[in-house]
Order: C-alpha cells, then structure tokens, then sequence
C-alpha cells in the first residue's frame, strides 16, 4: 500500500506536466552523436550499470545476484524509518542528505545532489521527451518508471552480494530520485538547465559481448556548460559522473566545439565504516583528464584517459562521424593495465552494442 501511494503521488505530480504546452528541452530526433544513442534501454544499462566500475565488479551478467541484491535493497527502501534509526538519524542526515562536510569520508551526500537529483532529474525529463516524440501514451509517467528502473538497478549492484540494510539506497531511491523527477517535471526548472547550462546527457555506448554474456562501454555521464563570453563561443565546462572534471568549451563554428577538462575520476570503493550491520563506503580518486568534441551538444567523439587500472583509456566515436546517414556506425576502444582492452561497434537503430573483450 505504502509503494502504491508513492508511484500514484509520482505519477499525479509528473502527469502535470502533460497540460502545459508541449516543448522539448532536452530530446532532439537527431541521427549524429550521443543524442542519436539515446533510448531507455540504453539509459537503463549506463545508469543502471554505471556503479560497477567504482566497485571493480565483474561485468558478466550471471556475475550479479539479481534476486539476492534486488531484495536488499527493496527491504531497505520499504522500511526506511527502521534502518536509518539503526545506521542513526544524524548520521544519516549529515552525511547522506545535507551537505555538513566536504570530508571524502562523509560527503555522500555529493552525488545525491549532483547525479541523482540533477543529472536522474533531467533523465527523467529526456526519457519522458523520448517516449512523447515515439507516440508512447502516458509519457510522463513513463520516464518516471524507466529513471526509477535504472535507479533502482544501480542500487542493486552498490549494495554488493549479501542481504543487509543500505541506508544509501533509501537517500537515493526515496529522496533524491523520486524529488529530481518532480523538480523537472516543472518546465522552469527544465528550461534553467537546458538552457543556462545547455544540459545533456553524454554517456558512452554501452555494449554487450558473449561468451560468456557481459556489459561493455558502459557509464552514466552528464554535461554541463556556462557560457563565460558576451558572444558564448566559450564556456564553462564540467562532466560528471564516474569521471569529474572541470574545463572550457570552445566553438570551432557555429554547430561544433571542442571542449577540454581535467579533475579526479573513481578508482576503487572502500569502507569507512560498520554501524549496527550497515556499512558507510567512499570512493578512492585518481587524476583523470578528457577532450571531447559536439554538434549541437551532441556528443561526436569522446577521449578519457585516466589513473583507473581497468581503463586507462577510452575512446567512443558516435554515429554520424564518418558519414552522414542513419547507417553511419559508431565505435569505441578502451585499455587497461596489462594489456587488457575492449572495442566493439554501435549502431543508431540498436538499443546496445556489440563488442568483444581481451583479459590480457
């Protein structure tokens, strides 16, 4: 009764937005770049699987207890009064939910902010754009289920292989996810972002390969850009998600740009500390720097290069770079330490990629 309550509460606020005058702010029907990409499933595996790369996890699909860790996090976010009075509510509150302490330690509350609140937020909004503009009814309420989905899977592999309380599950999935949706749900608010600072969603081409079945290229990423001259040719420019980094962005004519950053990327997760059986993580960081080059803030190519062993470089060219057609393909490569790398191939009319792996 309780959920029911809940996904009628999301589905009245965000339904509101189905009487105000249609506008898109963030999907654009292109057939270049990331934005060419972009579609639920693929929305589901980057946001869905992006934790596993913090976690140095396996990315084989019988290598994640669905059952097991789907039902830890489930009992978690149905009963939050109950294991955040065990975790403890001011540790809770300080660490998880309002901004006291910029400690690595106990800030967990950072990306609650930046890739739940804001970044889920305008997913929602995008993915609610996608299924208007493909004549899916209810498409609101739509993005709101499939934002959720993807949540709620990154929930599942962060929790880990094991049935115990996760009070970060409960910030995420019951706070800052389900208030990114309503926020955006408004038109200001989805207009601000979109339009102040041209946000979009630039995540890389997730993949899959066989033998045995794994996930590839995948990661949830998000750009934003502040225009920093009177004729806006430069700007701003910060990317978020596994990666952080700050740069600028330049325009190299009217439709394209080059944008360069630096700043820190995950490389590993650690605990810092067990209160009553449920454990507080943080991350471990690496310096990290990136160039990507757009067109109509639609990602073109992408080249990361960073301190995280299992990828020290990748490199992801969308469609639309070597020709202009809906056919063009899109690729990515990426190497780590010892030699191991991937690289495999994408499609615009395919959900996913395909590629393949080499351990070593």
């Amino acid at each position: 009764m309780r959920w029911c309550c809940v996904v009628l509460t999301i589905y009245v606020l965000t339904s509101t937005a189905l009487s105000q005058e249609k506008k898109y702010y963030y999907y654009r029907p292109l057939e270049y770049g990331s934005d060419a990409m972009f579609n639920p499933i693929g929305v589901l595996m980057n946001g869905g699987l992006d934790v596993l790369q913090s976690y140095n996890s396996s990315t084989r699909a019988d290598g994640i207890l669905w059952n097991v860790q789907a039902t830890s996090v489930w009992r978690s976010v149905t009963a939050p009064g109950y294991y955040i009075s065990r975790y403890g509510w001011n540790k809770f509150l300080n660490q998880e939910v309002f901004p006291t302490s910029f400690n690595i330690a106990k800030a967990q509350w950072a990306p609650n902010y930046t890739l739940h609140l804001i970044g889920g937020g305008m997913e929602y909004r995008k993915l609610s754009e996608w299924y208007d503009y493909h004549g899916y009814p209810l498409p609101f309420f739509f993005g709101a289920a499939t934002a959720m989905g993807y949540h709620f899977i990154n929930e599942l592999i962060e929790n880990g292989p094991a049935i115990h309380g996760n009070t970060d599950a409960i910030a995420d999935f019951c706070i800052f996810d389900p208030l990114g949706i309503v926020f955006f749900s408004f038109d200001g608010v989805a207009e601000y972002f979109s339009s102040n600072f041209q946000m979009n969603d630039w995540s890389p081409q997730p993949s899959i390969s066989f033998h045995p079945l794994s996930f590839r290229n995948f990661g949830h990423s998000f750009v934003m850009r502040y225009p920093v001259t009177e004729s806006k040719r430069t700007r701003a420019f910060l990317y978020l998600g596994k990666s952080t980094l700050l740069g600028l962005s330049l325009n190299t004519d009217d439709e394209d740009a080059v944008s360069l950053g630096g700043g820190v990327t995950q490389t590993s997760v650690w605990e810092v500390d067990v209160t009553n059986g449920i454990g507080t993580n943080s991350i471990h960081v690496g310096a990290a720097c990136g160039i990507f080059y757009d067109r109509n803030n639609s990602l073109l190519a992408s080249l990361l290069i960073s301190e995280f062993y299992l990828e020290r470089i990748r490199l992801n060219i969308y469609p639309g770079v070597f020709a202009k057609s809906p056919f063009s393909p899109g690729f990515f490569f990426t190497i780590g330490d010892r030699g191991t790398y991937s690289a495999g191939i994408t499609m615009q009319y395919s959900p996913f990629g395909f590629g393949m792996y080499a351990p070593h």
